[in-house]
């Protein structure tokens, strides 16, 4: 009973996945019951457990005489929408991921509405999120994909608020890169991003490897929670690895400040790597250790996180993670579709992986 039951959940799930994917929408009917049993090599009484759980989850209906047939929620999806609400979008990276989530959309039949929010501040950016969330509700958009708001000192609040109008609303939301409240916390909300803990293990490992002693974690003033996941990565290979790590081997400063960045090597306890929360920082910070007299990697390693082309095209090249945008874009896709299906689903956290790509900027020292 145990086998049975467990084949024709497999065949509900396959069948699922087919129905979200639009594999059905030009009829709009299923195959036979017959016709699954050969597809499947299965007998009939597991045929029907399984349109029986798709009945269940309101993805298809039954017409006595006619056969199974999609159920309204997958009949209209052509014609609904999802919305996305992305911040930094004019960031390589993020539209990377954006790119990433209107291919997937796309090649589902689905279409996208998207805001230009422009590339000001961050607040002038914030208050264009919360005015398109409510055009976003009035277009009555089937699902939102949502970068949280960062650098804000009211940015949790925020974002709650957003939150809280699609909720209302009862418009489903997928959260891209980060989550918004401080880990090690976690949000009612499903998301989509890398191991970013893991990002900042795995770059002090490689600067350790490379002959570092003292390991420096750098980023932007009011950090985001990817930030804070990054940097706690790289305390714990340190500390693994026995080498010092104090309260100011995290520095949280403006990368183009000379005379922070002059402060930190004025001390006993100046860094010989920094690992910076992202290749922008890292790139600015480059600048700013020419402008006091440091080299990289001569005097100092440098590495950054996400991928980016000014990464590579910098002098010297930088050593970074480079993130699987577009992947994460149409993982969110699919996440998205797996809620419409099944409402009551618990949050969910998928975890892409993620590729260390070493370049000159690591390797100025000897194991």
């Amino acid at each position: 009973m145990r086998e049975k039951s467990t084949k024709s959940r497999d065949i509900s799930e396959r069948l699922r996945q087919e129905i979200l994917g639009g594999k059905f929408d030009v009829t709009r009917k299923l195959p036979s019951e017959h016709q699954l049993m050969r597809r499947f090599s299965v007998a009939r009484e597991t045929v029907r457990a399984a349109l029986k759980d798709l009945l269940d989850k309101k993805l298809v209906e039954r017409r006595p005489g006619y056969g199974t047939f999609l159920a309204d929620l997958a009949e209209t999806k052509a014609a609904q929408k999802f919305a996305m609400i992305v911040p930094d979008a004019y960031y390589p990276f993020y539209a990377r991921i954006c790119r990433g989530i209107e291919d997937a959309a796309k090649k589902h039949g689905w279409t996208i509405l998207t805001a230009a929010l422009g590339s000001g501040s961050m607040r002038e950016r914030a208050l264009r999120a919360v005015e398109f969330s409510e055009v976003c509700i009035r277009e009555k958009v089937s699902g939102v994909f949502f970068q949280p708001l960062q650098f804000l000192r009211d940015g949790e609040k925020m974002n709650r608020g957003i939150l809280k109008l699609f909720k209302a609303a009862g418009i489903p939301v997928v959260l891209l890169d980060s989550d918004f409240v401080t880990p090690p916390n976690r949000s009612e909300y499903d998301l989509v991003g890398v191991d970013n803990t893991g990002i900042g293990y795995a770059l002090a490992k490689h600067v350790i490897a490379a002959g570092a002693k003292k390991i420096m974690y750098f980023s932007n003033p009011l950090p985001a929670p990817t930030s804070l996941k990054r940097g706690t990565g790289v305390g714990i290979a340190v500390t693994e690895a026995g080498l010092p790590w104090k309260r100011e081997s995290v520095y949280f400063a403006d990368p183009t400040d000379t005379r922070a960045a002059a402060r930190v090597f004025a001390g006993k306890s100046r860094p010989d790597a920094i690992i910076a929360v992202n290749d922008y920082i890292a790139s600015l910070l480059l600048k700013t250790l020419k402008a006091i007299g440091k080299r990289v990697p001569e005097d100092v390693l440098l590495a950054g996180v996400n991928g980016d082309p000014l990464a590579e095209e910098a002098a010297p090249p930088i050593t970074t993670v480079a993130q699987p945008c577009h992947e994460i874009g149409a993982t969110a896709v699919s996440l998205m579709f797996e809620r419409l299906a099944a409402p009551d689903l618990l949050p969910r956290e998928v975890f892409l992986s993620a590729r260390l790509l070493e370049r000159e900027s690591t390797r100025g020292k000897k194991k």
